[in-house]
């Protein structure tokens, strides 16, 4: 397999089963031109009269981006609240125009008809100055992130995460991070997202002291090892590919394909499973020190998954399995 490989591996292509399509996945555009880089939707009769179903409605995206047909793409309930993705674009922009981020990039995942959207806009203007020692600086960025859907598969998210700025591989969220709601008419308003935009960046985040507290934490590779087999592979919803990329992360400082032990259907130890050395992960966290590396290589890994679905709910479970590794760490483990 070539070095540079491993994104045909983890990169990300599916989104609760549909595809993403090649064109929108990762496509970024200048914050004030979104509304025009999202389709149109339109809520109609499921059926035509007198063979429809008055209790249901169907969901179309308008001809867009070169494709002149119609498509449908979701059956709601008349009580559905179409939010389209088009205006919490305009939403958006506004937001970072009060903010100065107009001409900010956002990158657009969307699935192959677009009903499914998530947008990141880095937060350029608000880097946080981590590291106490000049000579080795360490800063993270907020990142405000929007996913949305018109199929009822995915909830209006609005998500402020934490990335780290040297190696782009560390990124947090905690859960007073994110606003969500299932397409209630009481959210449907900018100023509801502006004032949490607001909010969360005028005081220094819960995330900044969680950070101050893993890098204080020592630990060293045994531990951490005997952490993602004892606990992380069997209590922490982990899979098992996933845990042994970590297991082999932290004996190697590379990442790659996985393949499973050959023989009898048996729970083998992570260290039998195959891991390919073809990317080394970025940041010195190779070999671990403290917790805080700890952190990092979670993070590298549920930003490196197939689905996005798997990429947004691994990264928010990073803080919890970040406590159950102190509780581990402590227990006299190190």
């Amino acid at each position: 397999m070539a070095f540079d490989a491993l994104n045909d591996i983890y990169g990300v292509s599916h989104w609760k089963g549909l595809p993403l399509s090649s064109t929108f996945t990762r496509k970024t555009v200048a914050a004030s031109d979104l509304r025009g880089a999202l389709p149109d939707f339109a809520l109609r009769p499921f059926g035509t009269h007198p063979n429809d179903n008055p209790r249901l409605r169907s969901i179309w995206r308008m001809p867009f981006d070169g494709d002149a047909h119609e498509r449908p793409v979701a059956v709601v309930s008349d009580q559905y609240d179409l939010l389209q993705h088009r205006v919490l674009g305009s939403w958006l922009t506004e937001n970072l125009s009060n903010a100065g981020l107009k001409d900010a990039g956002a990158e657009i995942t969307m699935t192959e008809y677009g009903e499914r959207v998530r947008i990141s806009v880095p937060l350029v203007n608000q880097a946080y100055d981590f590291a106490q020692d000049l000579l080795q600086p360490d800063r993270y960025r907020p990142e405000i992130e929007v996913t949305n859907s018109v199929d009822r598969s995915t909830a209006f998210h609005v998500v402020l995460r934490w990335r780290r700025m040297i190696c782009l591989n560390g990124m947090f969220t905690t859960e007073e991070d994110r606003m969500r709601s299932i397409h209630r008419v009481d959210l449907s308003r900018t100023e509801l997202v502006r004032d949490f935009i607001q909010d969360r960046l005028s005081t220094t985040p819960d995330m900044v002291t969680a950070l101050s507290t893993w890098k204080k934490r020592k630990t060293d590779k045994a531990t951490a090892q005997a952490w993602c087999e004892e606990w992380l592979r069997v209590k922490g919803g982990w899979t098992v590919e996933n845990c042994a990329r970590l297991w082999w992360i932290l004996e190697s400082g590379y990442d790659g394909a996985v393949a499973p032990p050959t023989g009898k259907k048996e729970k083998w130890p992570l260290r039998a499973y195959r891991v390919g050395q073809h990317c080394q992960v970025p940041g010195d966290n190779y070999p671990v020190r403290t917790a805080y590396d700890v952190a990092q290589l979670l993070t590298w890994i549920t930003s490196n998954q197939r689905s996005v679905e798997m990429q947004l709910e691994g990264t928010e479970k990073v803080p919890s399995l970040m406590a159950a590794f102190l509780k581990f760490n402590k227990a006299g483990n190190a």
